[in-house]
């Protein structure tokens, strides 16, 4: 079993972030596609006025900041931050009124204060999310409130599991022991643990399930293995056309349960929290 060591674990995260940016935002984030549904359910949870002040944490290529920009007036302030440098630079283009600066999420460099800090799709993969929301407490007003979105578990987002399952099956080193993983507070009590333990009060979780429709099964893996699993492609590749084509047929196997009309439609389920800085 390999060692996880999170301070690799992370740059790796921004290489690949870096790298994936462009296709990211393009197929998901900006199209508002599968998971991407959740956004507006988000921001509403949320509760933004117009003259907040709000904090995009984890910006990526800026799907949430968009919508929140579209919700503050003249008086209203938005941040978004993010450890990588291809990502940001979209959200820069796509969103010219917000301020976006590249800083990681686990030593925020940042003294103001903040009505709303938002949060999609990067709490399950932060090495140390109890400090993450401990310092998003210690960033928010009195009274200012924390929404984060999540990946739901691996039987409530097949997208992932249809082919991490095989992988993982077939090279089960691949993640080392106590690697993040998508599915981390895919739980709901899991993640309200993880708000109240920063001291976040009326923690409430919102469960959504959101279609996707992945195209054909090799469009599908195609879109995997080019966006989701580009930071481990090379690995799995490395094992030979008859380990890939076993994990292939596997998934494929697993997919015909989603398959409609020759098109593999999945169910996403999705948790939205909030809470409301004590």
């Amino acid at each position: 079993m390999s060692v996880y060591d999170p301070v690799k674990y992370k740059q790796g995260a921004i290489d690949n972030w870096n790298r994936v940016a462009p296709d990211y935002h393009k197929e998901w984030a900006g199209a508002g596609r599968g998971p991407f549904q959740s956004t507006k359910e988000l921001v509403a949870a949320a509760g933004i006025k117009e003259d907040h002040s709000v904090l995009d944490l984890a910006c990526g290529t800026g799907a949430v900041s968009a919508q929140v920009a579209a919700r503050l007036g003249p008086s209203g302030t938005l941040v978004g931050i993010d450890f990588s440098r291809g990502a940001l630079e979209i959200a820069k283009i796509g969103i010219p009124a917000g301020h976006f600066a590249e800083m990681d999420a686990e030593s925020i460099g940042i003294a103001a204060k903040f009505d709303r800090v938002l949060c999609q799709y990067a709490l399950m993969f932060f090495p140390e999310p109890t400090s993450v929301v401990t310092q998003i407490a210690s960033l928010l007003k009195n009274d200012g409130r924390l929404a984060v979105a999540v990946h739901g578990t691996a039987r409530g987002v097949p997208y992932f599991s249809t082919i991490m399952g095989p992988v993982l099956r077939h090279i089960p080193d691949i993640r080392p022991d106590g690697a993040p993983t998508v599915h981390r507070f895919g739980e709901p009590a899991d993640l309200e643990r993880l708000l109240a333990s920063a001291g976040f009060a009326d923690v409430a979780v919102k469960k959504f399930v959101f279609s996707y429709n992945a195209g054909t099964f090799d469009d599908y893996w195609s879109d995997y293995m080019s966006t989701t699993a580009a930071s481990i492609r090379s690995r799995i590749e490395a094992k030979g056309e008859g380990v890939v084509a076993a994990i292939r047929r596997e998934a494929r196997e697993a997919a015909e349960s989603f398959t409609r009309n020759e098109e593999v439609k999945f169910p996403w389920e999705v948790l939205v929290a909030t809470g409301v800085n004590g």
